[in-house]
């Protein structure tokens, strides 16, 4: 999937009705759109040519031009969609592939959208941060645990709630210099959203991760990273979704741990860890 369509589809849920018509015309005929005028694509799609550079805008380009320019750039390396939905046909071996399969396109769809400067902004005031909490409920909360617990290698205060209540307390304790984390594939969870909410009107810094670009989450987020893996492929992408997840988080820690000036000695770790889970004798 190339980037322009993979921005599309993480935009498509919050399009209203004519620039969602737009959008699904040009996933339909991503080769043929770049030759194709405003007045073209409005005509076929029969709304306004103002619908037409709405939606434009709206994916991010100042013009129809420019969104045509950076479509064709994308279809000749274009591949066709490598995952489809399960279905009760499919056979176990089936199955498996449709899974891997997806996960792989997921990664690479997110890669494609993905602002890697704020990524290394972030990663940066995180390793300063006087403290880092991640929010999540589900599936999302135990990538939030996941996390904490990474973060926590770097010497850094970290912790994970996935109550309703602890998250509403944690956020209100939060304040500048503190750093709060929202996780949800919807984007949608209002705890989560209320979470951040809170803590950014504490002055603390405030990083949402959702599959959906223009999700309640993403507005209570000073940086929001956007996973992509597309609803419409199988019904539980909330829980597949959380491979792109854990992978922003990877990046996150990983940067922090570059750029910390200090960490702990991660070998010295791993044996006092040994000594505490293993009875000797």
């Amino acid at each position: 999937m190339s980037r322009v369509t993979a921005r599309i589809k993480s935009l498509y849920r919050s399009l209203p009705g004519s620039e969602r018509k737009v959008a699904d015309f040009i996933l339909k005929n991503t080769e043929g759109v770049p030759f194709l005028s405003v007045y073209d694509v409005a005509g076929a799609v029969k709304v306004s040519v103002a619908s037409v550079s709405r939606f434009v805008r709206g994916v991010g380009y100042p013009s129809f031009k420019d969104f045509k320019v950076e479509l064709a750039k994308d279809v000749p390396a274009a591949v066709p969609e490598i995952f489809q939905a399960i279905t009760p046909n499919d056979d176990d071996f089936e199955i498996v592939k449709k899974i891997f399969k997806g996960n792989v396109q997921s990664l690479e769809d997110t890669f494609k959208i993905l602002n890697l400067t704020n990524l290394i902004k972030v990663s940066k005031q995180l390793c300063q941060a006087g403290r880092v909490v991640f929010f999540g409920i589900g599936s999302s909360g135990n990538v939030a645990k996941d996390a904490a617990l990474r973060f926590s290698h770097l010497d850094i205060q970290s912790e994970a709630y996935t109550d309703p209540v602890y998250m509403v307390i944690s956020a209100k304790r939060l304040k500048k210099g503190e750093a709060a984390v929202g996780i949800s594939h919807s984007g949608r969870s209002s705890i989560t959203v209320e979470a951040l909410k809170v803590a950014g009107e504490n002055n603390a810094l405030t990083i949402g991760i959702s599959n959906y670009m223009k999700s309640p989450l993403s507005k209570y987020s000073r940086y929001f990273f956007c996973t992509s893996f597309h609803e419409n492929s199988v019904k539980v992408a909330a829980i597949s979704s959380r491979i792109a997840q854990l992978c922003l988080i990877d990046a996150l820690y990983l940067l922090a741990a570059r750029h910390k000036e200090t960490v702990w000695d991660i070998e010295d770790l791993n044996t006092l860890t040994e000594k505490l889970l293993r009875i000797e004798g």
